[in-house]
């Protein structure tokens, strides 16, 4: 009998970097086994609300990049699963590394997280993902994390739209 595999709502994870490593990490088990859509409804998860992007950037901030921010999301999720599922499994992905951008000299980060950082309103911590080979520095860089109302979030390279 075959093994129903229980998915994690996205509540579930921590509010620590350790909890969007193993979300991240079951991106690429799922990339992995070729289940697209599985990474889908957890990409989809991520996705910023109105009040979300107030809380992060302030009312007026949020609500004037709010609607470009979603433009973006919806390309990203509907593209994401198969493109990032391929990069995933072409270059053998299998580790996670957590960048957080507040540790972060300002001469290492770039320009998008310096405008992203100097919009917060807020103490929340945000994190880029680096999906990698374990043996390698490189791999796809995936911006901007904050854990919101109980589930990690995503406002995606936001810094451009600030």
């Amino acid at each position: 009998m075959k093994e129903e595999r229980e998915e994690k709502d996205l509540t579930t994870y921590p509010p620590t970097p350790t909890g969007l490593t193993i979300f991240w990490l079951e991106v690429l088990e799922r990339a992995h086994g070729g289940d697209e859509p599985a990474i889908s409804s957890k990409l989809r998860s991520l996705k910023l609300s109105p009040e979300h992007m107030a809380e992060l950037f302030g009312p007026s901030q949020g609500a004037r990049v709010y609607a470009e921010y979603e433009r973006a999301f919806e390309a990203f999720a509907e593209q994401a699963p198969t493109d990032l599922a391929q990069k995933i499994r072409e270059r053998r992905y299998d580790d996670v590394e957590i960048i957080e951008l507040s540790e972060q000299r300002p001469d290492q980060l770039l320009a998008n997280d310096k405008k992203t950082l100097a919009a917060l309103r807020t103490n929340t911590q945000l994190f880029n993902v680096r999906l990698k080979r374990s043996e390698e520095d490189g791999g796809i860089r995936i911006d901007t994390f904050a854990y919101l109302e109980g589930g990690w979030r995503a406002a995606l390279k936001i810094g451009r739209l600030l």
